[in-house]
Order: C-alpha cells, then sequence, then structure tokens
C-alpha cells in the first residue's frame, strides 16, 4: 500500500478551498479512483478492510460526499420511499409517519411526506407525483375505497403497501386493526353500562375504516337486541370541527342519547367542546368512548376510554413489509392485523335513569 499523503482539503488556483472530488480522496489515500468507488458506494469485496478504512477516513478529513443522485442512477435505486397520508394534522397520521421514518431510516432509506388532505383527488394527484421522482417504494395511509390510482403505481413497478385502510380488489400489504371488532367492543363496553341510547359520531365514509366502524356499532346494537336508529348516525368531516357541530345535531333531539361512540381523536375533540358549549358533562349527562385513544384522553377531565389505534407500531410493520419487497424477499402480498384494546378510563358511567 502506498504512502498516505496528509489530508487537508482541496484549494483553487486562488487559494480558495474547493469542493472535494473522488480523484482526491484516491490521490490522498493512494489507491485507485475504482477502490474509492467500491467503499464508498458500500461494494463488498476487491479490497482489504485496512484499504476501506483508510478511504472512508480519507474522506471524511476532506469533507467529501458521496453523490447520492449520481449513486441512485447507477443502483437504479434511490433509497427513498413515498409516504402518502391523509391528514397530517391527525395525531393518528403523525405516528403513522414517525414510525415509517423510524424503521426506514435503520436501513438507511428517507423519506418523501406527501398530505392529501382527506381528498381522494388530491390523493390521486399525490400518488402520481411520487410515482415519476422513481421512489423505490410507496406507503399509502388512505382515505381511498377505490384504488385505481393504486394499481397504476403498483403497475410501474412501485411496491405498495397501505395503512389502516382495506381496499377491496387490491392484492396489496396492508398493515390493519380489526376496526369493526373494535367499534364492537367500544359499543358492548357501553351496552354492559347500562346504555339502551347509543349514539355515533362517524366520518363520511369514503374511508374503509369508517364504513367497518359504522358496520361494527351495528352490529353491537344487534348483539345486544337493540334498534339501530338512523338519527342516532352523526355523519361529521373527520375533524375537530366536524366533531362540534354533531354535537349541535344531537342537542336537538328529543331523546338525546346518553353515550357516544366517537370514530377519531379529531372529532373527539370537537366533540367535547360540543358538549361543553351545550352544557353537557361527559359523563354525568353522557358517557363517552373514543377511537385513536391519545396521550391527551388520559389528562382530560374526566380522563377518555378509549379504542387504541397504534400508529406507530402500524407504521413500522409497513415499513418492515416494504423493506421486505425491496430487499427481494417474498412478494406474497400480507395482511397484518394488530391488537386494538379497549383503556378504561372515567369518561364512562353507568346509566342512571
Amino acid at each position: 500500500m502506498k504512502k498516505k499523503t496528509r489530508a487537508r482539503p482541496p484549494e483553487k488556483a486562488d487559494g480558495r478551498i474547493r469542493r472535494p472530488t473522488m480523484d482526491d480522496v484516491a490521490r490522498v489515500a493512494g489507491v485507485s479512483k475504482a477502490t474509492v468507488s467500491r467503499v464508498l458506494s458500500g461494494m463488498e469485496g476487491g479490497y482489504a478492510a485496512e484499504t476501506a478504512a483508510l478511504v472512508t477516513e480519507t474522506a471524511q478529513r476532506l469533507g467529501y460526499v458521496v453523490n447520492s443522485v449520481a449513486a441512485s442512477l447507477r443502483s437504479r435505486q434511490t433509497h427513498t420511499v413515498g409516504l402518502v397520508v391523509a391528514d397530517v394534522s391527525n395525531p393518528f397520521f403523525g405516528g403513522v409517519a414517525s414510525g415509517v421514518e423510524s424503521r426506514l431510516a435503520e436501513d438507511g432509506y428517507s423519506v418523501i411526506f406527501a398530505n392529501s388532505g382527506n381528498r381522494i383527488e388530491r390523493e390521486k394527484e399525490l400518488v402520481g407525483l411520487l410515482a415519476k421522482k422513481q421512489i423505490d417504494g410507496m406507503i399509502i395511509a388512505s382515505s381511498a375505497m377505490a384504488g385505481t390510482h393504486i394499481l397504476r403505481a403498483q403497475s410501474q413497478g412501485i411496491p405498495v403497501v397501505l395503512v389502516d385502510s382495506d381496499i377491496a380488489n387490491l392484492d396489496l400489504d396492508a398493515v390493519v386493526i380489526d376496526n369493526r371488532a373494535a367499534a364492537r367492543t367500544a359499543v358492548s363496553y357501553l351496552v354492559g353500562h347500562g346504555h339502551r341510547h347509543i349514539g355515533i359520531v362517524t366520518g363520511p365514509l369514503i374511508a374503509s375504516f369508517d364504513v367497518q366502524r359504522l358496520e361494527g356499532y351495528r352490529e353491537a346494537l344487534m348483539m345486544a337486541g337493540m334498534e339501530f336508529r338512523e338519527d342516532y348516525v352523526f355523519r361529521a368531516d373527520l375533524l375537530a370541527t366536524g366533531g362540534e357541530k354533531a354535537m349541535g345535531a344531537l342537542t336537538r333531539l328529543p331523546d338525546r342519547p346518553t353515550a357516544l361512540f366517537v370514530t377519531n381523536n379529531m372529532m373527539t375533540l370537537g366533540a367535547l367542546v360540543g358538549l361543553k358549549k351545550a352544557g353537557l358533562r361527559v359523563p354525568d349527562d353522557i358517557s363517552l368512548i373514543a377511537f385513536d385513544d391519545q396521550d391527551w384522553y388520559s389528562v382530560f377531565q374526566p380522563p377518555i376510554t378509549g379504542i387504541v389505534n397504534p400508529a406507530y407500531e402500524m407504521g413500522r410493520a409497513a415499513a418492515e413489509r416494504m423493506l421486505l419487497h425491496l430487499g427481494g424477499g417474498n412478494d406474497v402480498p400480507a395482511r397484518i392485523v394488530l391488537q386494538a384494546p379497549l383503556i378504561e378510563r372515567g369518561s364512562v358511567i353507568p346509566f342512571r335513569p
């Protein structure tokens, strides 16, 4: 091995520091440019361990940074995964994003985030834009129940993993909870506390999880021998404002529900505001159980009984499936179902006539 030259940043003719190149690293380390390329691109074989250490140290000393764009063109991989979420302001999707990013980062992947704002047309547009960016894969926490735009991305050879979404007729990986069973658990808990008039605040039924939670609500009523009442179904826009408006409709009913099941955390926040404005106390005047158990559920007074929707774990599981595809592993789509337990707190009390 040649004697290594003292590493110092290269200079221009006028004495100013210039950006170091691969040639500079090779010259200072006393090795070929091909060896530098192999070491810094992570290619195995063809050089000794001490050579790899020397090249890496020299590159760091000189401040040489590998051109990731050029490396991606050579390998035909960008080590980038697109992530489309339905609502970036919703803590649930923040948890999903955090789980995805943390797991992918462990394997050297970066994430391009995109927010559809609960708008299907925007989601379609974003999926198309990401597909053009030469990403290696796409994870979608979708609000859609139809997936032709997702199918188009898949047809371009882009692996796709869904989070908290079941889209009919698409043979894709999906990481979900059993939304129907979780809703049955929530409503049955209210029934077990003697409530016979139970309302539900649900979204606009454009997402599979919304539909499944409403189905679970209906099934729990049927199991308890209770009537399904359309006037007890309060449809909102998945946002806090929608939850608050829904409480306006609830308070106008002549025989309002004694208990309420709210199907996401944002609408829960709005519902609590709406109930307070109407002078109704939780749980004294109306019991309440909510989906998407959040940190604030436990500190609210009274603490909110909630159904856990394990966002971070779902994100990591989706990233794990993506890495399996990108690593050339088993390509058979899998449906991974995580647990959604009920956390009992203080917002539900037994019915008092």
